[in-house]
Parts: C-alpha cells; sequence; structure tokens
C-alpha cells in the first residue's frame, strides 16, 4: 500500500530504523513512523513538507482512515486473521475499526501483532483463540524475519491497546 503518509508500527528492535526517522511513541517498545510511498519519513523530509507534529498525525490518521475498505477478515473463530495489504499492524491505530468489532469476540479484544504483516484477532475469553495467537507469535519468533513486532499479545481495553 503506497499511500502518502500511511503510518506504520514499528519495533524498537527492528535496525532498519532509527534516529533519523520521524517516530511517535505508540507503547512500550512500538513506535509509529509514517510512510512517504515505499520509504519511511525522516526528518529532513518532515522539514520540507512544513508540517507540525500535529498536522502529520491528523493527515496519516485520514490516510489510514480512507484505507479501511481495504481490510478483510478471514478464518472462523476462535482466532480470525486480519489482511491489510502488508500493513496490518498499523491498524492498532484504527480505533473506529476496533470499534466496529466490539462485542464479536467473547470479553475484550485482543491481538496478536508479531510482525507487521501479521495479525491475529480473539477474545480475552477464548481459551482456545488466546492459545492459537500465542502459538503463532511463537512461531513467527522462532522463525525470525523481517520487521517483527511484539512477543506478547495486547488487549483493548476502554480504547486503549496494553499488554495482555
Amino acid at each position: 500500500m503506497n499511500a502518502t503518509l500511511m503510518p506504520l508500527v514499528i519495533s524498537s528492535r527492528d535496525a532498519a530504523f532509527g534516529d533519523h526517522h520521524v517516530l511517535d511513541v505508540l507503547f512500550d517498545d512500538l513506535f509509529v513512523g509514517y510512510a512517504m510511498g515505499d520509504r519511511l519519513m525522516s526528518w529532513p523530509d518532515f522539514d520540507r513538507m512544513q508540517l507540525t507534529r500535529r498536522d502529520l498525525r491528523r493527515r496519516a490518521a485520514h490516510v489510514l482512515d480512507a484505507a479501511l475498505d481495504r481490510v478483510n477478515i478471514h478464518g472462523q473463530p476462535p482466532a480470525l486473521m486480519v489482511d491489510f495489504a502488508g500493513i496490518e499492524s498499523s491498524l492498532l491505530l484504527a480505533d473506529g475499526f476496533w470499534e466496529s468489532l466490539e462485542g464479536a469476540v467473547p470479553g475484550d479484544i485482543v491481538v496478536a501483532v508479531p510482525a507487521r504483516d501479521v495479525m491475529i484477532v480473539t477474545g480475552s475469553r477464548s481459551q482456545p483463540g488466546l492459545a492459537k495467537a500465542r502459538r503463532a507469535v511463537d512461531r513467527m519468533f522462532f522463525a525470525g524475519g523481517p520487521h517483527l513486532l511484539r512477543p506478547g499479545l495486547l488487549v483493548r481495553h476502554r480504547g486503549a491497546w496494553q499488554p495482555f
């Protein structure tokens, strides 16, 4: 997906990103970067755009919201796979998307986002779903690969993400 200023979720452990990129803290070791086509926005890019950080965040959120019609959900409970053109983890930033899923899973929404392009959704009261999500995370981190994000699960509680 090559939309201008698409927000991307990035791990602090990802060696491809650093201080020369414009990054905002999401929480813990996750950050939000801003894709400009096929590359991440750098500080010189940001300066050339003559935006405030607030305007940058708003523009990126607007681009993300406009792309939500491209989200596909596959599978059956207890765990669902989300497809969003290789940037599934960016959906962590799409509050409206998660609000639309409330009540669709047993308990609070829980996600596994082991890599930028992998997202599994289940509910906090689904032991089989939680086990399946944890196995998927374990397999991803064992195999390695580019753009790994988070080895644990996240739960959405009162409109915010936190470690599960």
